[in-house]
């Protein structure tokens, strides 16, 4: 397998996690982060409208408490009392969209190669 290959084969690997989407869950919060397959995270969606993002999930007594890495904000831990929420929600993979992913990436990849083949045709030679 040439090189190029390979490297080819990571950047599209490397793009497959990017498939994901937060989807609502009738689940509590204590299903969903008791073993033995706790979720790495879930966004919340509080009363009051605003939406947090807690990775490390879990119950403690009344609250969820974790570590909140939004975007533009600071790490730190939070706790949000489990009265305050409104929805849950859990990142899962999108298969639609993966699959119109690999779809798109294989056509592209394909039209590219037939490019460059055209291009190193002679015009004077049938190819």
């Amino acid at each position: 397998m040439s090189i190029r290959r390979i490297v080819s084969l990571l950047l599209l690997a490397a793009y497959l996690p990017a498939c994901t989407a937060y989807h609502q869950t009738d689940a509590s919060v204590a299903q969903l982060t008791a073993p033995p397959k706790p979720v790495d995270r879930i966004r919340i969606t509080k009363l009051d409208g605003t939406r947090v993002q807690v990775w490390g999930p879990r119950v403690a007594l009344d609250s969820v408490i974790g570590m909140n890495q939004a975007p533009g904000k600071e790490t730190g831990r939070v706790a949000i009392a489990l009265a305050d929420i409104q929805s849950l929600e859990v990142k899962e993979v999108d298969a639609l969209m993966t699959g119109v992913g690999v779809v798109g990436t294989l056509v592209g990849i394909s039209l590219v190669m037939a490019g460059l083949y055209e291009l190193s045709c002679d015009p004077d030679e049938w190819c």
